[in-house]
């Protein structure tokens, strides 16, 4: 019950945070399923507000990783946790980890990864790891890509203070785990999967810059 109410008072912060400082706008609400679905969301990653962008950008909860160093401190790590963070391993993908998402999409609920790895240097999409295609293989459960526009103009890795920007948010249509069903198991299935899901990414760019 404190989680619920904790997301809730977070949720709505960081809402009127982007409203009101970066006029923050998202597209295609209705491409979401209705019938919530367990998911995984993947999103581009420029910025420091992609998280909380995509978060409010949903009506109800979703989960979120985060690295395993945040939960060093107590305090903070009972926080995070309680706003529905899963602890990951930059190094590796463990076990453990997954165990846990793949728990998550089958009780119905949806976890953003961020296909990129980390961060852009640039605010450019970078090309999908291999790894995360291994990582929704394991999974299993729909992938839901989401665009976050300008958010590196807004508050790049290397920005002190965020900047005054817009910032747009485009959801596009769910990609069936069923189209990675009969690739034949190995690293290039998971780059292709990776690949599949940053060209819907850029199809959602490509989009938004047509309006």
């Amino acid at each position: 019950m404190l989680g619920k109410i904790l997301y809730i008072i977070g949720w709505s912060l960081c809402n009127l945070y982007l409203k009101l400082y970066h006029r923050c706008s998202v597209y295609n609400r209705n491409r979401i399923p209705k019938n919530r679905k367990g998911m995984l969301i993947a999103a581009n990653h420029a910025s420091f507000i992609d998280p909380p962008a995509v978060g409010t950008s949903f009506f109800f909860p979703i989960w979120f990783l985060a690295r395993t160093t945040l939960f060093n401190s107590k305090f903070f790590g009972w926080l995070i946790g309680q706003v529905n963070a899963v602890p990951i391993s930059r190094e590796r993908l463990d076990l453990k980890t997954i165990r846990t998402v793949k728990k998550l999409c089958e009780e119905g609920k949806s976890v953003l990864i961020f296909p990129e790895g980390t961060r852009s240097k640039d605010g450019n999409l970078q090309k999908g790891l291999a790894g995360i295609g291994f990582f929704v293989d394991k999974i299993g459960a729909d992938v839901l890509p989401v665009y976050v526009d300008n958010s590196f103009n807004a508050f790049s890795k290397n920005s002190k203070w965020p900047k005054p920007v817009k910032v747009r948010v485009n959801i596009g249509e769910p990609i069936n785990a069923e189209k990675w069903k009969n690739l034949e198991k190995g690293k290039e299935k998971y780059q292709i999967i990776a690949d599949d899901i940053m060209k819907e990414i850029t199809k959602l760019k490509e989009e938004l810059n047509e309006n």
